[in-house]
């Protein structure tokens, strides 16, 4: 059996606008879990993601009512398939070697942060970065990420 899993990360919100409410009807609605990477920025935003099933943590924006809430760094199971989750960090560097070091032993690290969507497999690994939902960087517009979680680990990512 196939997981469907919309993957969102750096929303960047004070409160629940029509848009994000808009947006999770469109792609929440349809997936069997949602992830969701940190910087939401407001506690009331987290409480809106809480109507889905739920893996999540916070960012480095996020406001105390988050960061009480939720973990910088979760492992969770998804049928056969271990899968890490982080914001991420810094400014530059080599943040992919980073995180195959922080989360050995899992099939597929999901991460934000950097607002640059990401599909890339490596040494057998999938890293995935959604983008952001609300503001992209550079000629990256606003994205999220959709994977499949069924035999095969599969990911794509989806401009809005």
């Amino acid at each position: 059996m196939t997981m469907n899993i919309v993957v969102l990360s750096d929303t960047h919100l004070t409160r629940v606008t029509q848009e994000l409410q808009a947006l999770c009807a469109r792609y929440c609605d349809a997936a069997d879990l949602v992830v969701h990477l940190g910087d939401w920025t407001a506690g009331c935003v987290l409480d809106y993601f809480e109507q889905y099933r739920l893996e999540a943590v916070c960012g480095n924006m996020d406001d105390l009512a988050v960061r009480m809430r939720l973990p910088t760094k979760k492992i969770f199971r998804v049928g056969s398939h271990c899968i890490g989750l982080t914001h991420g960090w810094g400014y530059g560097g080599d943040i992919q070697a980073q995180l195959l070091q922080a989360f050995d032993g899992v099939d597929v690290i999901l991460f934000g942060h950097t607002h640059r969507p990401l599909v890339e497999r490596v040494d057998g690994r999938l890293l995935v970065n959604p983008g952001s939902v609300f503001s992209g960087r550079g000629p990256q517009g606003r994205t999220l990420a959709w994977l499949r979680a069924g035999t095969l680990l599969h990911a794509e990512i989806i401009e809005l």
